[in-house]
């Protein structure tokens, strides 16, 4: 039987059903590993012999009636920059080549301890810095529905491989844009979590090893085929270092009991076109949404909130990540930079915007830090307020479909959005709003037709209310179909 594209939720009950084993499903995956991965590259570290006997204790153990959590015996693969013991974590670093994990991170360990066998790790950027997936060690990532086309990055091989059917589930990390994107761009469904209720310790780049403490921004969430398996990963991967007021419910879809469904919608921005190809499927989905009863949708937002003023929000914080650690020698370093890229703004119109003010920021004195921090604080109060009148937000993920791999350096890379070249931040500009102010984001895949390349809306809500936009995912799965395999692997067979 082809067990690639059932859900890893229809995965458990054929396993608690008895109509395959685990130890059947990871030979499954690795013999579809064996025949489809040497085109994409997605799948870059694998431990066949320890999955296999983590299998056949899976389903002893299940005979036995013991069943760890939600996930027994189910297979999955992992960033390569999250940490699994014994396993490499290089973030595709030459530097890091030799860097073998000593622990589990402790999101790993959640999956482990809920039973998932872990198959091996998938493909990322060099330091999972890039919007792109492809580094010195592991080489190039290609997008399962145009070998010439990126699957986008950091989490570029978790989403190819989910996409190609590699693995039922995925878990990545996100900064701006890093599970989005590639969610976007494969036609998989992804959440970056709120900031706070999922821990990205044991991740690298992150915070030493004896550090105890959670970085800013930073984030990470499951990658799935579906919203329900979404909700899965989360029920399990739950585990807040925040106080959070109101528990997230991930025990079914809630949001189903409204009696009316307060939708808005953020589709531009004068200064940030999306190109037409992508406003046209954002306006017949929300066409189709609209005429649910259930559900209203408006498209008037605040004129105080300024997409511009979130994106130096984001230079400013991230810059600050970055820069706490500087010695005086890198600082200077980072001024150099700033200055050469603003000279260099005047040779091209496609200048990766920010990148000049995100190395300057690098240098700011307490000043600078008080004048951001009360912006931040003053866009938080902005969408407390926007999130008590409306459930969740829909926005674009990015202002273009998959792209042509572009290994050149990131100044002379552009994206073309409605026949006029950018420059390649505009990745950045839809991605801000969910970093900077720590809020949940779902993607989910809008409807396909054939000839079309996937395109995903970012479903975005209050803080902590993680539940509310896969709930939301989920209801819209009828209007949009939900998840297609690509073409070449639709009838793929092992």
């Amino acid at each position: 039987m082809e067990w690639a594209y059932q859900t890893a939720s229809d995965l458990i009950r054929n396993l608690k059903n008895g109509q395959v084993t685990s130890k059947q499903l990871v030979e499954y995956y690795f013999m579809r590993i064996d025949r489809l991965n040497p085109d994409i590259n997605a799948v870059i570290q694998q431990q066949r012999e320890a999955a296999l006997q983590q299998a056949e204790l899976a389903d002893l153990e299940r005979q036995a009636g013991k069943i760890r959590g939600p996930l027994h015996g189910l297979p999955l693969t992992i960033k390569e920059s999250f940490n699994v013991k014994g396993l490499p974590t290089t973030s595709g670093a030459k530097h890091l080549r030799s860097n073998i994990a000593p622990d589990n991170a402790p999101t790993v360990q959640s999956l482990l301890n809920a039973g998932a066998i872990i198959t091996g790790k998938t493909n990322v950027p060099t330091m999972t810095s890039d919007w792109q997936t492809y580094n010195d060690i592991y080489g190039t990532t290609n997008n399962p529905w145009d070998l010439n086309l990126s699957p986008g990055g950091s989490s570029g091989g978790s989403a190819a491989a989910l996409a190609a059917g590699l693995t039922p589930v995925e878990f990545g990390s996100d900064l701006i844009g890093c599970l989005r994107i590639p969610a976007h761009y494969t036609g998989v469904f992804a959440h970056r979590c709120s900031l706070g209720i999922m821990s990205v310790r044991g991740h690298v780049p992150g915070s030493p090893p004896d550090d105890p403490s959670e970085p800013d921004l930073s984030a990470a969430g499951p990658l799935a085929r579906c919203a329900a398996d979404l909700r899965l990963m989360m029920k399990v991967l739950y585990k807040p270092w925040l106080e959070v007021p109101v528990e997230p419910d991930f025990s079914s879809n809630t949001l189903m009991n409204k009696n009316k469904i307060k939708v808005l919608t953020w589709f531009g921005d004068t200064a940030h076109e999306v190109d037409a190809s992508i406003k046209r499927r954002y306006e017949d989905f929300v066409s189709e949404l609209s005429q649910k009863p259930e559900i209203e949708v408006h498209d008037q937002l605040p004129e105080d909130i300024r997409l511009d003023e979130l994106f130096e929000l984001a230079i400013q914080l991230s810059a600050r990540l970055v820069g706490t650690s500087f010695n005086a020698r890198q600082r200077m370093v980072a001024s150099l930079a700033s200055l050469g890229l603003r000279m260099s703004k005047a040779f091209t119109s496609a200048f990766p915007e920010g990148l000049d003010r995100y190395y300057a920021a690098m240098n700011d004195g307490s000043a600078e830090h008080r004048r951001t921090d009360q912006l931040r604080q003053e866009y938080h109060r902005k969408f407390e307020a926007l999130f008590q009148e409306y459930d969740v937000l829909l926005m674009p993920v990015s202002p273009v479909l998959a792209i042509p791999h572009m290994q050149q350096a990131v100044h002379r890379r552009s994206l073309n959005v409605n026949g006029r070249a950018v420059g390649y931040n505009e990745h950045l500009i839809w991605n801000v709003l969910a970093t900077v102010l720590g809020l949940p984001s779902t993607v989910m895949p809008l409807q396909y037709q054939d000839g079309e390349l996937p395109c995903g809306i970012q479903v975005v809500s209050g803080q902590f209310q993680d539940d509310k936009t896969i709930d939301f995912a989920e209801l819209c799965e009828e209007i949009t179909g939900g998840f297609v395999p690509p073409i070449a692997y639709r009838a793929a067979t092992v």
